[in-house]
């Protein structure tokens, strides 16, 4: 693993020596998959290195995975066009459509934002949190807006009610609840499986009903049509696999299915909402 601080990027051979050797030397470039940062880059590499080779094998091209030490950074690479393949937020998804993304599926699971308290705490719902203090991973995740929008429907604002901070990921969110530093983190349901059993205890989640499509999938359009197609079956017989069955047992993403008209459209204010915060993180 090589970190390049510069652009504030970590590069990972993600298939290590079991990419095969025969096709390592046909010569073909890397492909550039780009993972949102919506957890630590470790946890980031042993979900998805299954998927990973898995796309490798049926590509015959081996795939170098980067992901960025925050999400402004990243959505920032991904407009840019810096990936081949990318993992990322349906709102950035949507944005990247525009830029010359193709999306080409996404998780089937709801993306839910959570509100996770202590398991000790007097928070019953929501409402409870007026003058506290909130912490989640990005105010450019969508998970993040989904939650802060949840809150102002409901009458609480921003800096007036509540008070927001920042840490790296959403593990590092729920980690800091369960120590008591902040008093709720605003999250999903994903990275809740994938935090240490000794934080799980130590935290609950309040009941919301807050919900937006999940992750997408996407291929830039420089790859070419018949390359987009390829990929787009290899990600549609992942499933099948047992470790594409593993894979989606474990995170909950469930499957793979098309991104419909109904999901760009529910997502249009939140990307509006998502230009005007990177003007102002500028």
């Amino acid at each position: 693993m090589t970190t390049n601080l510069n652009r504030r990027l970590v590069l990972v051979s993600a298939a290590s020596g079991l990419f095969p050797a025969a096709l390592r030397a046909q010569g073909l470039a890397p492909l550039k998959m780009g993972i949102m940062p919506f957890n630590s880059t470790l946890a980031l590499i042993k979900t998805h290195q299954p998927l990973v080779q898995h796309l490798e094998k049926s590509l015959g091209r081996r795939i170098n995975v980067f992901t960025a030490g925050d999400y402004f950074t990243f959505v920032n690479e991904l407009l840019d066009g810096q990936f081949d393949l990318a993992i990322a937020g349906p709102h950035f998804g949507v944005m990247a459509q525009e830029r010359g993304m193709a999306i080409l599926v996404r998780y089937r699971a709801d993306l839910q934002s959570v509100f996770v308290v202590r398991a000790d705490s007097n928070i019953k719902s929501p409402a409870d949190l007026k003058g506290l203090r909130l912490v989640l991973s990005s105010r450019l995740s969508m998970s993040s807006m989904g939650g802060v929008k949840w809150l102002q429907d409901s009458g609480l604002k921003l800096g007036q009610d509540y008070q927001l901070f920042e840490r790296s990921t959403h593990g590092a969110a729920i980690a800091s609840v369960a120590v008591g530093e902040y008093d709720a983190a605003i999250t999903t349901h994903t990275p809740l499986k994938q935090i240490p059993p000794d934080v799980r205890a130590k935290i609950r989640v309040l009941p919301v009903d807050i919900h937006a499509p999940h992750l997408m999938t996407l291929a830039h359009t420089r790859l070419g049509a018949p390359m987009l197609d390829r990929v787009r079956q290899s990600l549609r017989g992942f499933p099948g696999t047992p470790d594409g069955q593993q894979f989606f047992q474990e995170t909950g993403y469930q499957t793979y299915v098309d991104v419909s008209a109904a999901d760009v459209k529910a997502l249009t204010p939140f990307v509006a909402l998502t230009v005007e915060m990177m003007r102002q993180n500028r």
